[in-house]
């Protein structure tokens, strides 16, 4: 079936989305008080308290099941509601900082979202998620690339010349003769699998140019179609 019409690829970054890791930070005394919170970055030993924090919860291993986790850190931004109170003069309180989490299990296909007060190191908020939702990766890439070179399509598509591409991350000035790119893409059909699965396409790019051959690769349930002028193979 042709689900070409209800997919998009997702104009967000391709392979690595851009994560922010946020934490409280003290405002400096002379600071104004309309002057809002700055975000600060977390130092490597905070991301990894995180993560062990995530993977130690016990809520988020019943929500994934057990195996290996991924965990990805995303912007945080003060408490809306504790910001507003402060600026007003209502509180003489800063508002407390706040770490949304997302953790993955590849294995299960199954991802949880957890709400963590990065002060008091708390998940207030944990519930199962889409794995639609989750954040694709450079290890999501070398996964589809894998699954691309294990697919005979594939090298009946692009030869033995497969085997020399590698995936190349957005931004990477590196001279790669032969670079795979990830497209993450979402269906809108319901009837198309890539509306509950994880998905995304892989072009092809020479030193003389992009080949007109696509892979659009299901990391859910590890299958492969290879594209051609916008027909599958």
């Amino acid at each position: 079936m042709d689900y070409d019409g209800t997919r998009r690829v997702l104009t967000k970054t391709v392979l690595l989305v851009t994560v922010y890791y946020l934490c409280c930070s003290p405002v400096p005394s002379s600071a104004s008080r309309d002057t809002p919170q700055q975000p600060a970055t977390l130092t490597a030993d905070q991301v990894l308290e995180l993560e062990r924090i995530a993977r130690s919860d016990e809520r988020i291993r019943a929500l994934v099941g057990p195996g290996e986790l991924r965990v990805f850190a995303t912007e945080l931004e003060p408490d809306k509601i504790e910001s507003e109170t402060y600026l007003s003069g209502k509180s003489e309180t800063l508002p407390s900082r706040r770490v949304v989490i997302i953790v993955f299990n590849a294995k299960t296909s199954k991802a949880a979202y957890a709400l963590v007060l990065h002060q008091h190191r708390e998940l207030i908020d944990v519930h199962g998620i889409d794995v639609t939702e989750v954040p694709f990766s450079r290890e999501d890439a070398e996964h589809a690339l894998a699954l691309v070179r294990a697919s005979q399509a594939a090298h009946r598509e692009l030869g033995e010349g497969l085997e020399r591409f590698r995936v190349l991350e957005p931004g990477d000035e590196a001279r790669v003769p032969f670079a795979a790119q990830a497209l993450p893409v979402q269906s809108m059909n319901p009837q198309d699998p890539c509306s509950v699965h994880r998905c995304l396409d892989l072009i092809f790019r020479t030193e003389r140019g992009y080949l007109s051959v696509r892979a659009h690769v299901d990391l859910t349930a590890e299958t492969v179609a290879i594209e051609r002028g916008g027909h599958h193979k």
